[in-house]
């Protein structure tokens, strides 16, 4: 067997595979013996058949198609042996000839990352800080929630009171509003309210109690419409009752109801807290964004399209996944976008090559910073996760605790790990590089998963 290489573009390898005649002559006769198993031979028993019968009754393609399905495999793998190839995943075939047999295959091969400089890389993090207006808006929030709501009694309606009314609309004499009995109306200041929604307040405003009013709206414009959009509706209005929101100060004793605070000073500082926790939690994943991303920049990334086609298919998959928690298909999604599968694919490349990127230089700086993950770190991790399932948790430690499971729990940690070292280094605070060697299991698994979704955009 006479095998060349020719290496391509993007970490690809084409081989041509030349079988010599002679086993090409032993694979066709095997071939028309499972042929003359598989089909009736007029006048011979079940694979006894001649091979110049069987092909003259299949055609010499049916004996070749069936040659490349049993012997295509076998010289595919004979010759990555006899050149010492490691594929990244399976080969394709570009091109085959018969006479001459020549198998042409194209082979990906597992994708090479230089980091460059990489920890001369400096970022600034800017530490966030809690906005007091925020807090502010959090306790007037509060205020709302504890508002008492009572009846005004026969008084002109004002603004910040509550309607109550009968209403019914049209629109040039269709229904727009059918009658409608209760309806409960804020009525709002005019610099509070929203220009996409239909305002009855200032209609209301001034009527009291018991009174009946006709009065028109300009339907905004606006597809919550529909049909009805931009035109004048005319509506009949009957005020029943008008209630007002009393709120509660802004004291100690709010801060007692809501919770167990002894003064609004304590609930305050809980608030600004967790404001703050929240707050750090985003500046810190923006910022480990920048720092993957500042790596990838001054790094060297080859990889084969078949990994770029694999993440955009996990993308895919992924919307799958939310459309069926929204009772909907994809295809139905697409057609909802105006988009052919084919569109979508090619919209989604972008970030797919942005998370595998990403995945695989985290990857390499893990093996480059000798990080490692300890087994009794695993173990801590799934039992803080089994306690999460309550009085299921022993079932959900042991489920945890399977092979596959501690694999991709384990290399979640090592993300993390990941992660966090590429922050110290951006921050230049990261210590000497270790002198550990990654797990093998690290060196095996799938560059992207689960790097590149814990990185992804």
């Amino acid at each position: 067997m006479n095998v060349t290489t020719e290496p391509r573009d993007n970490r690809q390898l084409a081989l041509t595979i030349e079988v010599e005649p002679e086993r090409v002559e032993k694979a066709l006769a095997q071939a028309a013996r499972r042929l003359a198993q598989k089909y009736k031979v007029p006048g011979f028993r079940p694979g006894k058949a001649p091979r110049a019968v069987v092909e003259r009754m299949l055609g010499k393609q049916a004996l070749y198609e069936e040659v490349i399905d049993q012997l295509g495999p076998v010289v595919y793998k004979e010759a990555l042996e006899q050149h010492n190839i490691d594929p990244f995943g399976p080969g394709e075939m570009e091109d085959f000839t018969m006479e001459p047999m020549v198998f042409k295959m194209l082979v990906p091969l597992a994708p090479v990352v230089d980091l460059g400089d990489y920890r001369s890389i400096r970022l600034p993090y800017i530490e966030p800080t809690v906005d007091e207006h925020d807090i502010e808006h959090q306790l007037e929030h509060m205020q709302e929630n504890q508002a008492i709501i009572e009846p005004v009694g026969d008084v002109p309606a004002e603004v910040n009171m509550i309607a109550k009314v009968d209403i019914e609309g049209t629109v040039e004499g269709e229904s727009f509003i059918s009658k409608q009995s209760g309806v409960t109306i804020n009525l709002y200041p005019p610099l509070d309210r929203d220009e996409e929604m239909l305002d009855f307040s200032a209609p209301i405003i001034g009527m009291t109690p018991g009174e009946d009013k006709a009065f028109s709206l300009v339907v905004p414009d606006s597809d919550r419409y529909g049909e009805f959009r931009g035109k004048t509706a005319d509506f009949n209005v009957h005020l029943i009752e008008l209630q007002k929101r009393e709120l509660p100060a802004l004291d100690d004793a709010l801060a007692q109801t809501v919770g167990d605070y002894e003064t609004l000073d304590a609930l305050k500082d809980v608030i600004r807290a967790e404001l703050r926790t929240n707050l750090v939690r985003e500046a810190d994943h923006k910022y480990s964004d920048q720092v993957i991303d500042a790596i990838v920049k001054g790094a060297t990334i080859e990889f084969p399209p078949q990994m770029l086609t694999s993440e955009v298919d996990a993308l895919i998959e992924r919307t799958e996944k939310r459309m069926k928690d929204q009772n909907m298909t994809l295809e139905e999604y697409l057609k909802a976008l105006g988009k052919t599968d084919e569109e979508y694919r090619e919209e989604l490349k972008p970030t797919a090559e942005i998370r595998l990127k990403r995945g695989l230089v985290l990857n390499e700086l893990i093996k480059a910073e000798g990080l490692s993950v300890a087994d009794e770190d695993v173990v801590q991790r799934i039992i803080e996760m089994a306690q999460m399932y309550g009085e299921r948790a022993a079932e959900a430690r042991k489920a945890f605790l399977s092979d596959e499971n501690r694999q991709s729990i384990m290399l979640d940690l090592l993300s993390s790990a990941g992660l966090a070292r590429a922050v110290a280094i951006a921050k230049g605070q990261a210590p000497d590089k270790a002198e550990a060697v990654v797990p093998a299991a690290v060196e095996s698994a799938d560059a992207t998963e689960p790097a590149a979704a814990d990185t992804a955009a």
